[in-house]
């Protein structure tokens, strides 16, 4: 056992000894002044007295210096500690860095409360205990990590700030906030300075760049109190995606929600989970989805299109111990016509000679859109002033090449989810669509086929076809079809590994339709023309209705191809100046300069972000000045909406599992990690620095009565 003083006050102590001491060799050498009188009987009697009362009064004195000893010492406030390791708290003052682990995972139920509840409650716990004349410091380990509260003494501080504080939708970034509890570290106010670190221990925080920076500057011992163990229940599936897409096949417009669940416990199946769909307050559908042990499966749902405005939802789950994962949010502004980009790869100066002609009046055959389909022609020469992104299908006609590296333009435009109809013609160049086109392109193209002659033509074999375009088409209209005579076409061989549907075939076996998925949008390749240069389809009446319904097949909203969605805390970036964003709870933010563009850093809640901008200066700089004093939650007159964005929370901090003792022991070698859990680091706490200054000053109490006693006795 040890005692430990704080804040000692010795030279107190010293004088309070010493009063006591110099009265009393004061009154012996009154006494040895006194005369002796003429009585002698007197004088022997107060010799004999002061004989007797000599013990007594040296116990006095002793008593009045134990009292004024335990005085002093009471003021010193002293720690009783059970042990002499200098590593404990009642070793003195000292800097201690807590780093508290606020990310998603904490939010994991631990009876009544929360993880995260349960590990505020402890740090707090743990500021109390700090000996007086300590400071602390706090670190939040959510990405990106953040310093709550620089060194204080203040222990009321803590309690202010994390008392009603709850756990983000962040993921975890134990490095990070190392890094910065380190930091704080060297510029501590005290020469024994200490690092506690309160997780979960999730695996995935411990994954990060600035490890080895952080392990040179460690101090050499560090405290990790573990609350993984305080998890009830189970975090047994999370949503991963949503896919939203628009469906123009049928009669009325259709919207599919295609949702992706992902089972995250490997050793156990899960049967009929609830799933519900949801736009704005509105619940639109619900289901079940079964999951094998650590496997994933999709729900789809589709529901009426009934106007054109934006459409916010989330897919969610039944609720499990962790709640933060079980819901996904999308955005989808639905398309009243599908806009198309037709590129004229063969204009003529006679507009029936061109190769787009048939096709433009096939897309849009009246001077007032009919057909959801809003068709743009341009020639080679202009496609580099062309926006891919204002169109949600682009068709290839006869193009023989484009642009130096605009084939990368095309990719990230399907990837993105646009949709790529190519069809082949005379002015079309094999070898570069082969070399050039390989990444979106399935197959390569072999040779050109034609007939002539006594030759018998090409004809489509369509008879038990199920393709989605061709089921609105009577038998009599596929007959028909089957009629048309092809001269000229394209035989193609698959690539390597490429994955691709034959849509339609010719009756002697080659490809007429080939399509493939290439990220999130599709690529059709029609192998002969789309004019009558190969063929007399354009002038059939089934032309028309199938090349629609391709159309309308492949294509995407076009918010989709604008859409960002976005994990907590990652940037928004856009190009746009006077743009603000308004956040789920309403809040406008304006997007901060940044390089070429402007960026928005306060994604910390998942959600559906608005995205608007004031066309009006005026009102563009009254909002600023209005940000700049108080919240904006209203937006002015002339702000005009521009999309939205999507933030969602990352799943790797839902990945179970925590990181092993034996693999941090490896991550830093020759460092001692003190591995407790939130019980025992209470236990510990309390008898590290349970305080005697109570205790001390009711013994002092007690030697002041007897003192007293004493003197009445006498």
């Amino acid at each position: 056992m040890s005692l430990n003083f704080l804040s000692p006050v010795y030279l107190f102590g010293l004088l309070g000894l010493a009063v006591p001491v110099l009265i009393h060799l004061l009154t012996r050498r009154q006494q040895k002044k006194i005369r002796f009188s003429a009585v002698h009987l007197l004088l022997q009697s107060q010799k004999r007295s002061v004989r007797r009362s000599a013990p007594n009064r040296l116990l006095l004195l002793l008593v009045r210096c134990l009292a004024v000893a335990l005085l002093s010492l009471a003021l010193a406030s002293p720690i009783f500690s059970l042990s002499g390791d200098d590593d404990l708290l009642g070793a003195g003052p000292r800097a201690v860095a807590f780093v508290l682990d606020d990310s998603y995972s904490m939010s994991w139920q631990a009876g009544e409360g929360t993880v995260f509840q349960r590990a505020v409650e402890t740090l707090l716990g743990e500021v109390a205990a700090l000996p007086g004349g300590s400071a602390y410091s706090i670190v939040l380990a959510s990405s990106p990590a953040r310093v709550l509260l620089d060194w204080t003494g203040d222990k009321a501080q803590a309690e202010k700030l994390l008392k009603s504080a709850g756990a983000s939708h962040r993921a975890t970034r134990i490095d990070e906030a190392l890094a910065k509890a380190v930091g704080l570290l060297e510029a501590a106010p005290l020469k024994k300075r200490r690092l506690h670190l309160l997780s979960d221990m999730d695996q995935n925080g411990w994954t990060g760049e600035q490890f080895p920076e952080a392990m040179d500057r460690i101090p050499a011992r560090v405290k990790l109190i573990d609350f993984s163990g305080l998890r009830t229940g189970g975090n047994r599936a999370a949503v991963s995606a949503v896919e939203v897409s628009q469906e123009f096949l049928t009669h009325s417009r259709v919207v599919r929600v295609k949702a992706r669940v992902v089972n995250l416990a490997d050793n156990e199946p899960i049967s009929r989970l609830p799933i519900q769909l949801w736009t704005g307050k509105k619940k639109q559908a619900e289901g079940f989805i079964d999951l094998a042990p650590g496997g994933e499966a999709e729900k789809t749902f589709s529901f009426p299109l009934e106007g054109s405005e934006p459409i916010d939802g989330r897919v969610t789950l039944q609720a499990d111990s962790l709640t933060a994962d079980n819901a996904r949010f999308f955005t989808f502004q639905p398309d009243q016509n599908i806009r198309v980009l037709v590129v004229d790869g063969d204009p003529k100066t006679v507009a029936h000679q061109s190769e787009t002609f048939y096709l433009e009046t096939a897309l849009n055959p009246f001077s007032v859109s009919l057909s959801n389909i809003d068709p743009t022609v341009s020639t080679l020469s202009e496609l580099a002033d062309r926006n891919l992104f204002d169109y949600s299908v682009i068709l290839l006609c006869n193009v023989r090449e484009f642009p130096v590296g605009y084939e990368l333009e095309l990719e990230k435009f399907v990837m993105q989810g646009g949709a790529l109809f190519i069809s082949l013609g005379d002015q079309v160049a094999p070898k570069y669509y082969n070399e050039r086109l390989g990444n979106l392109l399935p197959v390569t193209l072999d040779a050109l086929q034609q007939t002539g002659g006594g030759d018998e033509p090409f004809h489509l074999n369509l008879a038990g076809n199920a393709h989605p375009v061709l089921a609105i088409f009577t038998k009599k209209e596929i007959g028909e079809m089957e009629d048309i005579r092809f001269h000229s076409l394209y035989t193609v061989s698959p690539r390597e590994g490429a994955a691709m549907e034959t849509a339609m075939r010719f009756k002697n076996g080659f490809p007429a339709v080939i399509e493939s998925s290439l990220g999130r949008g599709k690529v059709i390749l029609y192998p002969t023309s789309i004019d009558r240069d190969w063929n007399g389809f354009p002038i059939q009446p089934t032309f028309l209705p199938w090349v629609q319904r391709w159309i309308k097949y492949s294509a995407r909203s076009l918010e989709s191809l604008l859409r960002q969605d976005l994990l907590v805390g990652a940037p928004f970036q856009w190009s746009e100046d006077s743009s603000w964003v308004q956040t789920p709870g309403g809040r406008l933010h304006p997007l901060s300069p940044e390089n070429d563009g402007f960026t928005f850093q306060e994604t910390h809640a998942p959600g559906v972000y608005r995205l608007y901008r004031v066309t009006e200066e005026k009102e563009a700089q009254a909002l600023a000045a209005q940000a700049a004093k108080r919240p904006v939650l209203q937006l002015p007159a002339a702000a005009r909406p521009r999309g939205a964005f999507t933030v969602n929370v990352d799943l790797r901090e839902s990945a179970p599992g925590k990181i092993d003792p034996e693999d941090l022991k490896e991550r830093f070698p020759g460092f001692s990690f003190e591995w407790t859990s939130p019980e025992d680091s209470e236990r510990g706490a309390q008898a590290q620095g349970f305080p005697l200054a109570t205790p001390l000053l009711l013994l002092m109490a007690g030697f002041l009565l007897f003192e007293g006693w004493m003197v009445r006795r006498e």
